[in-house]
């Protein structure tokens, strides 16, 4: 049963995000809204508990979990496949650790396989994903196509411009801080 290390990781790792992101998003969507206003109305109204009220008062719950779709997107199965390549190398590199690094102490060995397994973890998991996070960061900033009515119809909206405008290589923008972050994170 070689696979089941890797797949309780992977599972581990994407219940992970969507616990996180159920923490994160609001705290994202609160610091967003302080950060856009301007000084008056964040010295009278900018406590994070008026922000609360006020997006709850307008939006309901549910605007403080704005964007939480959008957040799984590329949190889910980054972690998935982070922490599923992460246990999957750790296992066979623990495999050959005694006849592979006989000279180094066992503490080396194991600083040496958990760094490798991490950055073999940050490259799959970005290259795989990166993709989807160029996808919801463009429509984070720029926002979603006006002609489009649907989020999957504007996922879609954005990768053709960006594939049209960059091609492939335009998804892989920024993959290398993604990787360094990933990778020590």
């Amino acid at each position: 049963l070689p696979f089941i290390t890797p797949f309780s990781g992977g599972v581990a790792g994407g219940l992970a995000a969507v616990s996180s992101q159920m923490i994160v998003v609001p705290m994202d969507v609160i610091s967003q809204k302080q950060m856009v206003m301007n000084d008056s109305t964040y010295k009278h109204r900018g406590s994070a508990l008026h922000v609360v009220k006020s997006v709850v008062a307008n939006d309901g719950w549910s605007g403080i979990y704005r964007g939480f779709g959008l957040s799984l997107f590329t949190s889910l199965p980054a972690g998935s496949i982070w922490w599923a390549t992460y246990a999957g190398c750790k296992d066979q590199m623990n495999a050959v650790q005694n006849t592979a690094f006989d000279s180094i102490p066992a503490l080396g060995q194991q600083g040496i396989i958990q760094v490798s397994s991490a950055f073999s973890a940050a490259l799959a998991a970005s290259i795989l994903t990166q993709p989807l996070d160029t996808i919801k960061t463009r429509l984070q900033v720029k926002g979603g196509a006006s002609k489009v009515s649907s989020k999957s119809a504007m996922v879609v909206s954005v990768f053709k411009e960006l594939t049209a405008s960059s091609g492939l290589s335009g998804m892989y923008q920024g993959l290398l801080p993604r990787v360094t972050h990933m990778g020590v994170w």
